[in-house]
Parts: structure tokens; C-alpha cells; sequence
């Protein structure tokens, strides 16, 4: 082993704060870049490192945990949850310290004196009285929230948070005044916020207020608390201590799991769209097969003491939640477009919770008893079947509804009033109707997603169809060149490039257009039936002068989405 081609490189070290994947417990978590030397010896390297430095600072019983990937290794330990600042220090210690050993490179500090160091950071941070919270918490099976400024007991109207500095004495606690509420996941690749909007009006019909996390905004009600990505741990925190709130849906994206782990413990049902490549390379998740077992950790809200308490939707469309689905030890509810896939005919001859399609009717089947919950038709943002993401986006909604107790009646009532336009569903194939002819606005960034709009609009009739794109500066030649092939299956008539000045991220003015134009251009598309605009609200102004009767029109849109629905409304008119 030359030492000198050795390359070791610390990417990421921060705080697990709930179960991720890969243990179950809070502590601290390190990816590395490693090259010229076996993982494995790293890892073994690292692991005896690690455990020198738990049992020096008394955390005896806590764990080490360890993944190996194509080009580096995630190195964990678990620690108390009053101390993960100084379990992030040790963790970077102990990879400190296999860096010097394989590197020869001359220790930087004593390890004695480290010690120390650690020792006095894990006192300073110390909160016994938190961690006795915690502890009678458990005891009485009551849920609580914990984060740097505030716990809290209870969820919804029955929270009530102290500050971290202030804490209550345990007995003086009515513990029986708190309770918990109706709580679910929502994850997958694509379809997670429309699922979550969805699953809100079906609660709303269902008569309970529903509190909702999404990459969007957080919502209570009708009322959003704010605007921004509240996915992770803190948006979960703020709804659940929300008064109004009465059933939670929270949106969980991969990044959120991998930075954080779940927002909370346990949930009674949870939701997995899809798996499709998108965000690969990030916390050391390269393949689609390592996403779909990152988006899987919500399995694990759903466990409690090793028994599944709660049931997982799960897409039988979708090969990679199929492949992985046996090592997920939950109860589960499959949903397909099609009534004889064969993972959804093997788990309902077993009398197990399915929804399917037939004869255009979405059928919700459990324990061999069957309902037609509502027509493919009668729901607006199918477009009257030719929008198949839409299908299965009310298939899995159905089977969450339903794994959370919720009638038919609610659910039906949901689904055909819930449409693809700018009120219901943001930015997710919203629908304006301009000069008699149709137009669709989304924002798909990724295959899966582009792919989705392209094969709804390819089934649509129209006169004419104009197709708008516009795509990110920071995916590689290749991305951009799929994005616009996939985007091309609509077989329009019409392309127009559109720059997005805000998401150029290192790329020339033109540079991103000017593939979108070359990518037309291969694929058969004439040159005259091309046009480039500087902005996507310039792109959709021109689209709209063009507009006849029967003409179909596809905008995606990335930047100037306010402005361009306020556009769109204003020549509905």
C-alpha cells in the first residue's frame, strides 16, 4: 500500500437526531471521501478509534455504525441526545486520528489532553434534567419534541413547551393532559407535495384540521405558517406543536433523512410515491437502489418495539420498492395502476390492503372486501385519464387515507374536487384555459417527473402543441440533454428555450438554451420552430400571443412561477 496515493477526505460531519438509516438512534454522523486504500481498513481503523474515545468519555454503551460506497464511507456513532455537539467532535476526532495513523502525519494533539477536551465539552452540554424528561416520557407513553431552544409534551392543541433552560420538574407533570393526533409520512422521488395536498383536503372532508409539512410551505388549515422547505425535523416540530392541529401529513424528503433522520419517532401510516434517479451523489447515496433504501428509513416510524404498529403504501409500479419491499418488516398496502401486477395480486390473495384501477374505477380491496371509491373520469387532475402520475398520485392517497382510518365518503369527496390548478395544487400541472386553447404549467426537474408531463400532453389532442423548457445550470450537458429528450416525447410542434438567469449556478449566459436548441435539433425539430427567450415569463408571454383554439401548450417552469400564473389568470379571463 503506497501511503502517499492515500486520499481521505472529511465531506459532512453533523448530528442524527432521530432514527436514519443507519441505526435507530440519535448521535453523530461523518461521509468521507476515500481513495488509493481498502474502505474496510478504514472502517476498522476508524471503529477502534471510536470505541477508545466512547469508553474514555464513560459512553461504553453507546454504538458504532459504518456503510461503504462506491467512492467513500459514512461513519457513525450513537450518543445521548444532550450530546450531540460534543459526539459530532468526538466522531471527527476518531477520523482525525485514522487519517494520522494512515497517512503518517504527526498527531495534532495528545490524545490525553483530546480527551480532556472532549470530557469538558460533554459536561457543558450536559442536561440531565432533559434527559430524565425524556426518559419519564417513554414511561408514560406520551409524545414528546426536542430541539436546541424548547421541549415539549403533546401534540396539537394539547402541546405545551418549555424552554430548554427552564424545564419542568417531572412530578409536577399532569402527564394524562397530553395526547397525540393522526400522523403519517409522505416520501418518494416525485409526487410527495401533490400526495400531502391531497391527503389534506381528504382529511378536511373527513371533518379534522389538517396540519401539513411539505417542500412548499407549512400549513395548518387554510392558513400557511410560512413559505420555504419545511421537510426536516424543525417544519415536523412546528406543526406538531401547532394548536390547530388535529391530523398531521408530513413531507420527508431525502435530504431531510440523510441530514437529520426522521422528524419524530413513531407515525401510524407512511407513504412512498416512487424511486427514480434524482440528487444522486449527495450524503454518499450514488444509485437509485441506495435512494430507495434512504427513502425507506420511514419504515421505521412505524415500528415500535421491533412490532409494526402502522401501515406502509408502497408504489407495485415501481421495481425498487418492489426489490426492497421483503426487507421491510411492516404491514403494508400496495397500489397499482394495474389490477393484475403481480406483487399487488400475491399480497391480496393473503387478504392484505390494496388499491388498483379497473375499468377506469380506483378499488380499494382489504381482507378480500372490496370498494369502488371513485372513477378515474371524475377526478379533475387525471385529465381525464391521461395523466397517469395523477392516477397513482390518488391510488397511494387512497391507501394512506384509508391505513389512517379514513371513510370512502371523505376520500371521494377529495379526489373529485381536487385539481391541477395554482390553489389546490401549486406548480404541479396547473391548468389555464387561454383563446380555447389548454395550457399546463409545472416545474418537473428530474426524467421521471419531465417524463411524466410529456406522455400526459403527448395523450392530449390538440391543434398544435408549444413546449417551454427551462432547466438548471449545475446538471451536467448529459442531464440537461435527457431532460430535454424525455421532455420532447410530447412530440410538440413548438419549442421554445428559455434562459433561467437565477439558476445558471457556473454556466455561460445561452450556454443551457443553446443544448436545449441542439437536443431539438438532433431529434428531428426544425429550426424555425425554435425560439430562445431570455426569461420563462418572456418564453410564456410569446407562447400566449401564440395561442389558437384546440392548441395545447406545456411551460415548465423553474423561476418567475408567481408571475407567470398571475399571467396565466389574467388572460383566462
Amino acid at each position: 500500500m503506497n501511503r502517499e496515493n492515500i486520499t481521505l477526505i472529511l465531506d459532512d460531519n453533523r448530528r442524527l437526531t432521530g432514527k436514519n438509516l443507519l441505526s435507530d438512534q440519535p448521535g453523530a454522523i461523518i461521509d468521507a471521501f476515500v481513495n488509493g486504500i481498502d474502505k474496510l481498513i478504514v472502517v476498522n481503523i476508524w471503529s477502534i478509534y471510536a470505541n477508545r474515545l466512547l469508553k474514555a468519555v464513560n459512553w461504553s454503551n453507546e454504538k458504532i455504525y459504518s456503510r461503504i460506497f462506491e467512492d467513500g464511507i459514512t461513519i457513525a456513532i450513537s450518543a445521548p441526545l444532550d450530546a450531540l455537539y460534543a459526539a459530532c467532535d468526538l466522531n471527527e476526532m476518531a477520523w482525525q486520528l485514522t487519517c494520522e495513523e494512515l497517512t503518517h502525519t504527526e498527531n495534532q494533539e495528545e490524545i490525553a489532553v483530546a480527551i480532556e477536551r472532549l470530557k469538558l465539552t460533554i459536561a457543558e452540554e450536559a442536561n440531565p434534567k432533559l434527559l430524565e424528561l425524556i426518559k419519564q416520557s417513554k414511561a408514560h407513553n406520551i409524545v414528546y419534541l426536542v430541539d436546541d431552544d424548547e421541549f415539549s409534551l403533546g401534540y396539537g392543541t394539547t402541546a405545551q413547551c418549555w424552554p430548554i433552560s427552564a424545564l419542568p420538574e417531572p412530578e409536577n407533570i399532569n402527564w394524562s393532559q397530553y395526547k397525540s393526533i393522526p400522523l403519517a409520512y409522505v416520501t418518494g422521488t416525485n409526487g410527495k407535495s401533490t400526495s400531502v395536498r391531497i391527503m389534506s383536503q381528504i382529511i378536511e372532508q373527513a371533518g379534522q384540521c389538517c396540519g401539513v409539512t411539505s417542500t412548499d410551505f407549512i400549513r395548518v388549515g387554510d392558513n400557511i405558517i410560512d413559505h420555504g422547505d419545511y421537510s426536516g425535523p424543525g417544519g415536523a416540530r412546528m406543526l406538531l406543536r401547532h394548536p390547530d392541529t388535529q391530523t398531521a401529513i408530513l413531507e420527508v424528503a431525502r435530504g431531510g433523512i440523510l441530514r437529520r433522520g426522521l422528524p419524530i419517532d413513531n407515525v401510524d401510516a407512511a407513504l412512498i410515491t416512487n424511486i427514480a434517479e434524482d440528487h444522486l451523489g449527495q450524503y454518499g447515496i450514488n444509485t437509485v437502489a441506495a435512494l430507495a433504501q434512504a427513502k425507506a428509513v420511514v419504515a421505521k416510524g412505524l415500528l415500535s418495539n421491533g412490532q409494526s404498529k402502522g401501515t406502509l403504501v408502497l408504489n407495485a409500479d415501481d421495481k425498487n420498492l418492489v426489490a426492497l419491499a421483503p426487507e421491510l418488516l411492516v404491514n403494508k398496502c400496495w397500489f397499482s395502476l394495474h389490477e393484475d401486477n403481480t406483487t399487488l395480486q400475491q399480497h391480496k390473495q393473503k387478504g392484505g390492503a390494496v388499491c388498483f384501477v379497473r375499468d377506469q374505477k380506483l378499488v380499494y380491496s382489504l381482507q378480500h372486501e372490496e370498494s369502488i371509491i371513485i372513477a378515474v373520469n371524475d377526478i379533475p387532475m387525471t385529465l381525464n385519464g391521461a395523466a397517469l402520475h395523477n392516477i397513482q398520485n390518488a391510488l397511494g392517497a387512497i391507501g394512506l387515507a384509508k391505513s389512517l382510518g379514513i371513510g370512502d365518503k371523505a376520500i371521494t369527496a377529495a379526489l373529485s374536487t381536487f385539481a391541477s390548478n395554482s390553489k389546490d395544487n401549486p406548480g404541479r400541472g396547473n391548468q389555464f384555459k387561454i383563446n380555447n386553447a389548454q395550457v399546463i404549467m409545472d416545474f418537473a426537474h428530474n426524467v421521471h417527473s419531465m417524463e411524466a408531463m410529456a406522455v400526459t400532453t403527448a395523450n392530449i389532442k390538440a391543434q398544435r402543441k408549444f413546449l417551454m423548457l427551462s432547466h438548471a445550470g449545475d446538471r451536467t450537458d448529459n442531464e440537461i440533454i435527457n431532460l430535454t429528450k424525455t421532455a420532447l416525447k410530447m412530440n410538440p410542434d413548438f419549442i421554445i428555450a428559455a434562459e433561467v438567469q437565477p439558476y445558471l449556478r457556473g454556466r455561460e449566459l445561452g450556454e443551457v438554451p443553446q443544448l436545449i436548441v441542439d437536443t431539438a435539433l438532433s431529434h428531428g425539430m426544425k429550426k424555425c420552430d425554435i425560439y430562445t427567450f431570455n426569461s420563462p415569463l418572456s418564453g410564456t408571454k410569446y407562447v400566449v400571443d401564440q395561442l389558437q383554439k384546440d392548441d395545447l401548450a406545456l411551460l415548465m417552469v423553474l423561476s418567475e412561477r408567481e408571475n407567470i400564473t398571475a399571467l396565466l389568470h389574467e388572460k383566462s379571463i
